[in-house]
């Protein structure tokens, strides 16, 4: 009875200071993305039941849990229960968030050598010839140059998802209970505490995702922690070593593009990825010359509504490349106002978690979730525009609520769940 008290005067307390504002913009992202599903759909076959299923009961689910649970649990029970000094466990038994990054690690396993669901896999490309289904073998050996489906997903329901983007959570969860140890251990400092404890951290999931192989995600994860550890309160010195650090990243970039084309290394799956981004003569750099070319065709007014053509033949038009499949229906004066909508959508989202007073652990860990939820968000963001235009390599990250579906639109809205519960914190110090 006691919990049940203390879950509804929870809830309540959350639903009235919550900032409820951070919901609407990622709403009128997603209505946009369900066009943006349903125009790049074959319109003799439609399923619009499933569609539905996927685009809108199963974000608003993940959003009630994101909401509820943290509410009702997560700040009076999983904050406290994984709030120990120890990272692993504490006086009250193992840490919750551990186990949540003993779950990412299984997801990863099961998807590299349990589930084979994904061997099977809808391929419609005309520029390949590619209609049905295909395996991951024979995918890979059409020319070198077929669409491969690595092993990244798992099978629920007979719905695939990429167990990436949970992962990607489950870690920047871990992480942000790590870093708030640290703080309030005073180890943000040079010490081998803060080179150390982020980095296992990162290997513990890095080692699996390179398996799979997906060397995007493992970028997404490096720089999540990265700007986790960069935005808290530290004197100079472990900041200038931060900085010096992103150095190696440029040099291996500049590395793999001075590489012969007939290097094995230039070859590697990820890496070949920035060897053509670097070399005009590379393979695979179309998809981003139809990406750029869609936007061109749009100019200032677009095509229209459904009168984009370049969407029909660009693989992985309603995810990967959203934006640009918008700038050619829509032009630049319709496409301008919603990359600045996405622009005042993440500003709000670092103004929430700058905005909690760490007065205290659970506070704290608070808002390095929130430190995470809005990098999470910013770098989806950034990699898809900056792909779509071009300015990067071929990452393959959606753009957030809009790319049609799958588990990247649920786990944003199990993000927005805890966002908005999370910035009830703001209303706390009003009192």
């Amino acid at each position: 009875m006691t919990f049940l008290l203390d879950y509804y005067h929870n809830l309540t307390e959350r639903i009235k200071l919550g900032k409820w504002q951070l919901f609407l913009l990622p709403v009128l992202f997603s209505i946009v993305g369900i066009y943006v599903g349903i125009s790049t759909l074959e319109k003799d076959s439609i399923p619009f039941k499933s569609f539905a299923v996927e685009n809108v009961l199963i974000p608003l689910a993940f959003f009630a849990i994101g909401f509820l649970v943290p509410v009702s649990l997560w700040r009076r029970y999983f904050i406290r229960f994984s709030s120990g000094q120890r990272i692993l466990w504490n006086k009250d038994g193992i840490s919750f968030a551990f186990l949540l990054l003993l779950f990412a690690m299984f997801l990863q396993v099961f998807a590299i050598w349990g589930d084979k669901a994904w061997d099977r896999i809808p391929v419609n490309n005309e520029r390949f010839g590619l209609r049905g289904l295909y395996t991951e073998a024979q995918l890979v050996n059409i020319d070198n140059n077929g669409i491969t489906q690595l092993r990244r997903q798992l099978s629920v329901f007979s719905r695939p998802f990429q167990v990436g983007e949970f992962v990607k959570v489950f870690l920047m969860i871990f992480v942000a209970k790590l870093i708030t140890n640290m703080r309030i251990r005073k180890q943000m400092r040079l010490c081998k505490e803060f080179f150390a404890f982020p980095f296992l951290a990162f290997l513990s999931v890095g080692f699996f995702t390179s398996l799979m192989p997906n060397y995007s995600m493992m970028l997404i994860y490096m720089i999540m922690i990265f700007f986790m550890l960069f935005v808290q309160e530290m004197d100079w010195k472990p900041r200038l070593v931060m900085v010096a650090a992103l150095v190696i990243p440029v040099i291996m970039m500049t590395s793999i593009a001075g590489l012969d084309k007939d290097s094995s290394i230039a070859k590697m799956h990820g890496v070949n990825r920035i060897w053509n981004f670097f070399n005009e003569e590379g393979v695979g750099n179309e998809q981003q010359r139809e990406a750029l070319q869609a936007l061109a065709d749009g100019r200032i007014t677009g095509k229209g509504l459904d009168k984009g053509t370049i969407k029909l033949r660009l693989f992985g038009a309603r995810n990967d490349f959203a934006y640009s499949i918008l700038g050619e229906e829509l032009g630049m004066w319709l496409l301008l106002p919603i990359t600045l909508a996405m622009s005042g959508f993440l500003f709000a989202c670092f103004w929430v978690a700058a905005g909690i007073r760490p007065r205290d652990r659970d506070a704290i860990l608070a808002q390095n979730i929130a430190w995470g939820i809005a990098i999470i968000f910013t770098l989806n963001i950034f990699f898809h525009i900056g792909v779509n235009l071009h300015l990067l390599p071929n990452t393959g990250q959606p753009l957030s609520f809009i790319s049609a579906g799958g588990a990247n639109l649920a786990v944003n809205f199990f993000l927005i769940g805890m966002l908005v519960q999370i910035s009830s914190l703001m209303g706390d110090e009003a009192k």
